[in-house]
């Protein structure tokens, strides 16, 4: 299928590239010739080679534009430039031996050549490396409920109580210090105060930029929000807490730009031999129609982070499990979180339900806490005005299987933590052995054939860290993997469209593993994949669903790889089947083959686990299965066959004395042969005898008779075992004592024995006072604990030395000095103004202590700010500051703090109150003593008059107008502050009055139609009749007929009221007139109507309407009302007749005169066509009678000459044969005369 596509390609693309040149000479590939690199490759690279260098995947802008190209060759990288294919630039990726990037030109000549390279097998593989973008985990954006619910879950977002990751047991002893965590997203901000202290910058890089720093734009805040879950800084009283508040965070940006397969495997190994876990909440997007998985160098990447990271312990690699569940999207169509080398995480809420977005899948090992129903994780956000919250370092929104997977590698840090001996199958072991069972009512819970709990949901359910943490502590390391390849299964079966029943495929296996996961390859054409149902069954039964029915209209399963873990710890042996079953109809499919491979431990192969297997060590080398060391050497059998070719029967091989172990694994001898160093004396006499070095020719190199193996140093004659003892460093005598006898002597009588001095404290054992200071070096020692080969000093000249003054730079400062109180350690005792505590000098009730260091108040002065308070008094009975003077602002007698308003000398405590408005006696009541008093008897309270109204307590008619306050407010209504009167004298007051500047207009007044409100009822000319007011002309009675052809109808309804505010409208019919009225609108004239030839609306209107009664309308609008004029007469419309042909054209235009004319031409067609038919017919009739020389026959009299149709009749037509005695006559011997044979017709006779 490749070279067809890479084929069809160069077609397309010979037009845009011209011809392949000739200039380059094909690299002989007889030279490279050797075993397939491609081969050497494990299978799943293999399939994700295939998948990529499928060229019919890629659009041809993609493949036009491609530069960089994935090749795997052979050929040596020098000779790459120089090869057929030609490329620009070439480098080996380091992850997969043998694969190169190679830098081509755009373009199709690189498909040209690059396809002509393998067809000569010069290249074994190639494919481009195309950008993609990946999309961020979806986060919803849901209100916070609560703060970081999923470290520890006590119902503050209204979730079950304890449902979180129970990461408090686990703090108890681990917090993840140690193991590093690589946050692979859009970048990581450094800066951030929970981020900063476990930033690691070794582990850090940013691919975007391909610098050392991932600091994110300011719109990229996924990463900084996962890292702050996994492991934000804790215990630090700022902000969040990760899961692993002491692990090292470092940030891997790659998703914050475009990236390719090379990209990808750059960050998944980088630094991965330091690098403990790498976090990843990202992935292709989760449509449901998507099914992406990771190119060969990314794979390659995960096979080396899981064999060889961790200095071979393996990576850990966590992947969310995708956030598309309602789109139907399952994990499973992910190839990253669908790849055994990860670990798939999905998401649970806090009531430890499935997440609505949450993706479900056989592949997923642990569900971990995440929002999805109302509530959401608070996390770190980038510093400032980015990232998700823009006014803060924190963000409540976070959420989706992008916080799930962070939270999980936080988890996994506390277990690395706590055993460092890990590997990455042991962390998912544990995993699987201590999930919790969340939603246990849930129904996809199943258990499977080891026992084991899990969910298609929840893999084997929410990860517990104080369990998982506990069991890593006591774990032991599992088992080497053992794997299993079944297939492929060439079936080339067509699977039934839309069937009910499954398609069923069984294999049998034979080999006994404990089961960790299982991979099932599929290669399945059809052109609507999303019909098909894909499940696995193990021998238990236990099913594994792979793939489910949804709306993915993408064709075939092109050898995908499906991965599940719900098999985990079930043992191998037995039968699988895998069925398949096309759920809906119209679109057919074929399984073309099927491969399964098997990952686990061996569950009885090798009882001994020596290595060996049992049935090899009876068969083979006749070692005892149940006993690793047969031979009892310390060398298991294994060791022995297969790495060190030793006698697993033998404990000594060469028999040289030594048994074998102790030869390979303490003296590096040959165990095989008995004297390793040829120098006359075998290993064992060596080692057991001599104590010499085997691997080493003794010889005595100083020639002090004394050889290698008795001398401990052959190249110094000084020094062997005959030569007495000094103190000098060395090991004179070799008794493997360095100065022995001088532990003992003080040669210098210092109080110091030689021994210490020399080796110890570095003074000279021959002289007392090394420095010369006047003291001994063992007073200085033992006494003073100062340097004996430093002179001590007296700087400050006090009487005492360094190490006894507590500040040799002050006089002032010694052991013999008092305490003064002035803040210093006066008399060295480590105790500062000790004694001023239960001092009072000024007598203020403040010890002297307390105000010097406490309240900065003069412990000599009871009153510091000179306010005539004490400062003891201030400090505990007015609680004022002693030192700042108390005011008395308003000079009242009060201060400040006892007077209410200490800048109104009218308010104190001891005043009366007032009617002022103010609170005059502190009492916190403004004028209470006047709520109830009348002064001016007005029958209105002093207290309503100041407050309410305004007027004057004391003056019962405060504007003076005759009607006191109270009458104007009780009674009458009007304002008591406006003196009342009447403009108009009309009767009516000002406030009665609703115009008292007219004597017509009040509310004793008739309303007439003016536009005016007369009576004051708040009504404008209500009530009044308007007809009564128009003068319309001519009346309805005084028009019957309009002759519209030759009248004017000018109509009238006379002027309306001035001061009215109006409009009218004017229609005759329903057609408005608004372009035939006057100004003013109180007069319409509609000219003469010519109606033979109508122009305008109007004319048009009237003339098509035809002669008839027509009403004409003038309606008046104004304040709300509508008054209607009406006049109805009768309208006759006058038109010339129309001529017969244009009644006739008139007549065929319509509808019906159409098809009674269509009809009438097919008739008239059909007649010409049989009257001609009919001619013609007999014209061939009476040419074919007259070519035969048939004669007409006689006609009668009484027949017509003219032709008609039974012309036939007129000719004398001969009889037919006798056919019997045509017959009689034998064919042979009959002779036929050449003339009796008619010539033929003439042309143009039929």
């Amino acid at each position: 299928m490749r070279y067809a596509v890479a084929i069809a390609l160069i077609v397309i693309l010979s037009p845009l590239v011209g011809f392949v040149s000739g200039d380059y000479e094909v690299v002989d590939n007889e030279e490279y010739e050797a075993a397939s690199i491609m081969s050497s490759y494990s299978i799943p690279v293999q399939l994700a080679f295939d998948r990529v260098e499928d060229l019919s995947r890629y659009s041809l802008d993609e493949l036009q534009s491609s530069k960089q190209w994935l090749v795997v060759t052979n050929v040596p990288l020098e000779d790459h430039t120089e090869s057929f294919s030609n490329p620009v630039s070439s480098f080996e990726t380091d992850i997969l031996s043998g694969s190169y990037i190679w830098e081509m030109e755009e373009g199709g000549e690189s498909i040209k050549r690059l396809s002509k390279a393998l067809e000569i097998g010069e290249i074994e593989s190639f494919s481009p490396l195309i950008e993609k973008e990946y999309s961020k985990k979806f986060r919803p954006n849901d209100p916070e409920l609560g703060s970081q619910w999923h470290l520890e879950n006590i119902g503050q977002t209204g979730g079950l109580t304890g449902e979180d990751a129970n990461l408090t047991g686990a703090w108890n002893s681990f917090n993840g210090s140690g193991v590093v965590i690589s946050i692979v997203d859009d970048g990581l901000d450094i800066s951030h105060p929970d981020i900063s202290p476990n930033y690691d910058q070794s582990a850090s890089y940013d691919w975007c930029n391909d610098d050392s720093d991932p600091t994110p734009l300011s719109f990229d805040g996924h990463g900084t929000a996962a890292a702050g879950v996994a492991g934000a800084a804790g215990n630090n009283s700022i902000y969040v807490s990760g899961a692993a508040f002491g692990a090292n965070i470092a940030g891997s940006t790659l998703i914050a730009c475009s990236i390719n397969d090379f990209d990808e495997s750059q960050a998944l190994s980088y630094e991965n031999d330091y690098i403990d876990i790498y976090s990843n909440s990202w992935g292709p997007s989760d449509t449901g129609r998507l099914l992406a998985a990771p190119g060969p160098l990314m794979t390659a990447a995960f096979e080396n982070d899981v064999f060889q990271g961790r200095d071979g312990l393996g990576n850990i690699i966590t992947w969310a499990a995708g956030n598309g569940l309602t789109s139907d999207d399952d994990s499973n169509y992910d190839g990253y979180a669908n790849s055994r080398y990860t670990i798939a995480v999905t998401a649970i809420t806090h009531f430890g339900e499935q997440s609505y977005y949450a993706e479900p899948g056989a592949n997923i090992l642990v569900a971990a806490h995440s929002n999805g129903d109302g509530e959401a994780i608070t996390t770190t956000d980038i510093v400032g005005s980015g990232g998700y919250n823009s006014s803060g370092n924190v963000t409540d929104t976070f959420g989706g299987t992008s916080s799930a997977t962070p939270l999980a590698s936080g988890v996994i840090a506390l277990m690395l933590e706590a055993n460092q001996n890990l590997t990455w199958r042991d962390v998912q072991h544990i995993l699987v052995n201590s999930a919790r069972i969340n939603d246990p009512n849930d129904s996809s819970w199943e258990i499977n054939g080891a026992g084991h709990s899990v969910s298609h949901k929840y893999g084997f359910g929410a990860i517990d860290a104080s369990a998982a943490v506990a069991m890593s502590s006591t774990w032991t390391n599992v088992e080497d993997e053992v794997n299993v390849s079944i297939g492929p299964m060439n079936t080339n079966f067509d699977l039934v469209d839309g069937a009910s029943t499954w398609s069923e495929f069984n294999v049998s296996v034979t080999d006994d593993l404990a089961v960790e996961s299982v991979d099932v390859t599929v290669d399945i054409s059809h052109d609507y994949r999303g019909e098909l149902e894909i499940v696995l069954v193990s021998p238990s039964g236990k099913e594994s669903w792979l793939a489910e029915e949804r709306s993915d209209s993408g064709d075939d399963y092109d050898n995908w790889t499906f991965n599940t873990v719900h098999h985990w710890d079930e043992p191998s042996l037995g039968e699988w089947q895998l069925k398949i079953r096309d759920s809906d109809s119209g679109n057919n499919g074929t399984l073309n083959h099927w491969s399964m491979i098997l990952h686990g431990t061996d569950a009885d192969l090798d009882h001994d686990d020596d290595g060996l297997e049992d049935v090899n060590e009876t068969g083979i080398w006749g070692t005892d299965p149940y006993d690793p060391d047969t031979d009892d050497d310390g060398l298991s059998d294994y060791e022995e066959v297969m790495n060190h070719n030793t006698n697993p029967l033998s404990p000594d091989s060469d028999l040289d004395g030594i048994n074998d172990f102790a030869e390979i694994m303490t003296f590096g001898t040959d165990p095989l042969q008995s004297d390793t160093d040829n120098d006359g004396l075998s290993d064992g006499a060596e080692v057991n005898f001599w104590n010499s070095d085997p691997l080493l020719f003794d010889p005595d190199n100083d020639g002090d008779l004394f050889y290698h193996f008795n001398d401990c140093d052959d190249q110094n004659p000084m020094i062997n075992p005959g030569r007495p003892e000094s103190l000098n460093g060395v090991d004179d005598n070799c008794d493997f004592q360095i100065d022995e006898g001088f532990n003992f002597t003080d040669s210098d009588g210092d109080g110091l024995l030689d021994w210490p001095e020399f080796h110890v404290h570095l003074t000279e054992y021959l002289d007392s006072d090394s420095d010369d200071d006047g003291l001994s070096d063992g007073i200085e020692v033992l006494t003073y604990g100062s340097d004996p080969n430093s002179a001590d000093s007296d700087d400050d000249g006090d009487g005492w030395y360094w190490f006894q003054d507590c500040d040799d730079q002050d006089n002032l400062r010694s052991p013999g000095l008092n305490e003064v109180l002035d803040g210093i350690d006066n008399d060295c005792d480590e105790v500062m103004d000790d004694g001023f505590e239960s001092v009072d000098t000024d007598g203020d009730q403040l010890s002297d202590y307390e105000e010097y260091h406490n309240l900065s108040t003069n412990p000599y002065n009871g009153d510091t700010d000179g306010d005539g308070l004490p400062d003891g008094y201030e400090i505990s009975v007015t609680k004022t500051d002693p030192i700042l003077a108390d005011p008395d602002e308003d000079g009242d007698g009060e201060y400040w703090f006892e007077d209410c308003d200490d800048t109104d000398s009218e308010r104190a405590s001891y005043l009366i109150e007032s009617l002022d408005g103010k609170d005059n006696d502190c009492d916190e009541l403004i004028d209470e003593d006047f709520i109830d008093i009348d002064t001016d008897g007005d029958l209105l309270k002093d207290y309503d008059e100041y407050h309410l109204y305004k007027t004057s307590a004391i003056q019962s008619d405060t504007d003076s107008d005759g009607y006191s306050d109270g009458d104007e407010i009780l009674e009458i209504g009007s304002d008591p502050l406006l003196f009342n009167f009447d403009n108009d004298e009309d009767g009516f007051l000002d406030f009665e009055d609703c115009n008292d500047s007219d004597e017509s207009v009040n509310p004793g007044s008739s309303e007439i139609w003016n536009g005016g409100d007369d009576d004051c009822n708040d009504l404008v000319d209500d009530g009044v009749p308007r007809l009564a007011y128009l003068t319309v002309s001519p009346q309805d009675s005084d028009i019957q007929i309009w002759y519209s052809k030759n009248q004017t109808l000018d109509l009238d309804i006379g002027p309306i009221p001035e001061g009215v505010q109006y409009s009218v409208a004017w229609s005759i019919g329903d057609f408005s007139l608004s372009g035939n009225q006057s100004s003013f609108g109180d007069n319409i004239s509609i000219s003469e109507l010519n109606c033979d030839s109508p122009i305008g609306n109007l004319e048009i209107y009237l003339c098509n309407g035809g002669s008839g009664e027509q009403r004409v309308t003038a309606s008046i609008i104004e304040n709300g009302m509508t008054t209607e004029v009406v006049w109805s007469f009768d309208m006759i419309i006058s038109k010339t007749p129309d001529s017969l042909s244009e009644r006739l054209v008139s007549h065929v235009l319509t509808p019906l005169g159409l098809v009674a004319s269509i009809i009438s031409v097919s008739l008239l067609l059909g007649a010409c066509y049989l009257l001609t038919s009919q001619i013609s017919y007999r014209r061939k009739v009476r040419e074919a009678y007259e070519f035969y020389q048939i004669t007409p026959g006689d006609k009668s009299p009484d027949t017509d000459n003219s032709y008609s149709s039974n012309e036939s009749q007129l000719y004398s037509i001969p009889s037919a044969p006798d056919l019997p005695s045509v017959r009689s006559i034998p064919s042979f011997n009959q002779v036929i005369d050449e003339g009796d044979i008619p010539p033929p017709p003439p042309p143009g006779s039929y």
